[in-house]
């Protein structure tokens, strides 16, 4: 699907982009706050995707996600709050990259819309034990499921011939082609 191919390659630009002390990037989990955390994590998550579905099986999707990083309390060594501002201009020119692995996704279509500091006051976990830096991101994703149609040359082979064969005449998937083929055919190749 291609909103997991879209995670998996914004995961791996992410990883790529930091030679040494990458951040931990997953999927949006609330559950990581009921542990310490110790080294800067990145959380991805979906927050609207809008799907547009044409009969001819192209889905088109208007999406916006947001990226959180999330850094322990100060008191951790080597860790300063301002570091999330380089960590997160990293983040960004890897989530804006124009290169990418998957040819499916279009590196032209992702466009920032906002960055801004979270807090914490309608969640379970203490308000002051993280440092939550969100971006938030648009793209449009299209996935396309070819049809198969296939072509028989029945060569001269009834319906009945032919079905009986193993061919499906009925799904649509194949066609039968009037036309014959005549002639020799050789099928042998040299080496």
């Amino acid at each position: 699907m291609i909103l997991k191919d879209f995670y998996t390659e914004k995961k791996n630009a992410i990883e790529i982009e930091f030679t040494s002390n990458a951040p931990i990037v997953q999927l949006y989990s609330d559950a990581i706050f009921k542990d310490a955390i110790e080294t800067p994590v990145v959380m991805f998550k979906y927050d609207t995707v809008d799907w547009e579905t044409s009969s001819e099986k192209n889905y088109k999707a208007d999406v916006s996600f947001c990226l959180y990083l999330i850094l322990p309390v100060a008191t951790i060594s080597s860790t300063s709050y301002a570091n999330a501002f380089d960590i997160a201009q990293r983040i960004d020119k890897a989530v804006l990259s124009k290169s990418n692995s998957n040819a499916a996704i279009d590196t032209n279509s992702t466009f920032k819309i906002r960055e801004k500091q979270c807090t914490n006051e309608h969640t379970y976990w203490n308000k002051n034990d993280f440092f939550i830096w969100e971006i938030t991101y648009k793209t449009t994703l299209i996935e396309n499921i070819l049809k198969k149609k296939y072509i028989l040359f029945n060569n001269g082979l009834s319906n009945e011939k032919l079905e009986e064969l193993g061919y499906d005449l009925e799904s649509g998937i194949i066609g039968i082609n009037p036309n014959q083929v005549e002639g020799n055919i050789d099928l042998k190749t040299t080496t």
